[in-house]
């Protein structure tokens, strides 16, 4: 491997003792140096070679330090380069003088070389950690523009799938279902099997469909809650309404516990995302014959909705899983249904962002209860 370039310092003085002294000492140090004898030699020699350093003399003929200094700094290619003046006089008006043209050390003349050499490193170490940070920067910079050319396509498919495939999954969920319900008694076994296998097909991949968009668009920024003041009879009539096709083939009757129009508020759109995946869940994994029951208790300044199934339960070992990405594994209903594994964490982040909580019980072999919170409406 090539060895690092050493950092390299130019050093502008119009003593040559001064220069030849420095270039000795800072050269068996390890850097490259370069030398001037003028402020205008300084300048192109900055512009040319790109120290990491300038050491540059206060008094010069021609131009001196300051003005030497002033035009560095208004140059995009030297503007960056730190300068250390070297001067005889202390005076801290002169000092002061050298940091408004933009200085960042001063050596007092007669040099001592330990001090130049501690100022000098100190200073090489801030330049180089400048310009890694300025490289890190325009490596996220550039990550970031990356980041949301892909967000932006992400928002143009997405789109189109909710434009373009979203109407046309409702068309063809409505029509398989249609095609079921109004099948005459004496029609051929086979087909009718057939017509049960595409509704079925046909909620499987609505599902899917309809969760991954709600959950793009959750990840995207794009569904960010609007709460408004809604009753939850409403809400709970409305889900009910949704899957009601779907247990009704199974057989399973879903009773509505909740009597009087209590008011939530809520992103109506999130909570009946919600209420839809969790009844929809109750009713795959709840066997034929069975039973779900919706209930809504008042406690203090949230109202607990609860989705609670007559189906086989969930091992202890999932629960703590459930509602997280990665963890929630894909399982079948009873009758063979299959789940999209985005239902119950979707449904977590839109609770949250609902202010609420999400949590689930169960005992296997004896059903579940599916619990989350939505804000009451303030008296």
């Amino acid at each position: 491997m090539n060895a690092p370039t050493p950092p390299t310092i130019l050093i502008a003085d119009d003593h040559p003792t001064n220069l030849n002294v420095l270039f000795e000492y800072l050269s068996a140090q390890g850097y490259r140096v370069l030398v001037a004898e003028d402020g205008r030699g300084a300048i192109e020699q900055a512009q040319y070679g790109q120290p990491d350093l300038i050491l540059l003399d206060v008094m010069m003929p021609g131009m001196d330090g300051f003005e030497t200094c002033e035009k560095l700094k208004v140059t995009p290619e030297t503007r960056e380069i730190p300068v250390i003046f070297m001067t005889a006089i202390s005076e801290t008006a002169y000092v002061l003088r050298g940091f408004s043209v933009g200085g960042v050390d001063y050596i007092t003349k007669p040099l001592q070389r330990e001090e130049v050499l501690v100022r000098v490193r100190n200073h090489i170490s801030i330049r180089l950690l400048q310009r890694e940070l300025k490289a890190e920067i325009a490596v996220r910079q550039k990550a970031e523009q990356e980041l949301r050319e892909i967000n932006a396509g992400k928002d143009v498919f997405f789109s189109v799938l909710a434009h373009d495939l979203k109407n046309p999954m409702g068309g063809m969920l409505g029509l398989s279902e249609a095609m079921v319900d109004t099948m005459p008694p004496e029609t051929d076994a086979t087909v009718r099997d057939m017509a049960v296998e595409i509704r079925n097909t046909a909620r499987q991949v609505g599902d899917l469909l309809f969760d991954l968009l709600g959950w793009a668009q959750m990840q995207l920024g794009k569904m960010e809650p609007k709460p408004e003041r809604i009753s939850i009879l409403k809400q709970i009539e409305f889900a009910v309404a949704l899957v009601s096709m779907a247990a009704k083939a199974k057989k399973i009757k879903i009773e509505n516990e909740v009597r009087e129009p209590i008011s939530i508020y809520c992103d109506v759109r999130m909570n009946d995302t919600v209420l839809r995946n969790l009844l929809s869940n109750a009713v795959k994994f709840t066997p034929a014959g069975g039973t779900i029951r919706i209930s809504a208790e008042k406690k203090e300044r949230e109202l607990v909705i609860t989705v609670t199934d007559s189906g086989r339960g969930i091992p202890p070992e999932r629960l703590p899983g459930l509602f997280r990405l990665g963890e929630s594994k894909t399982t079948f209903g009873t009758l063979g249904e299959k789940g999209t594994g985005l239902g119950l964490p979707l449904s977590r982040e839109m609770v949250e962002k609902n202010k609420g909580r999400i949590w689930a019980e169960s005992t296997p072999g004896h059903g579940s209860s599916f619990h989350f919170t939505v804000p009451l409406v303030s008296a």
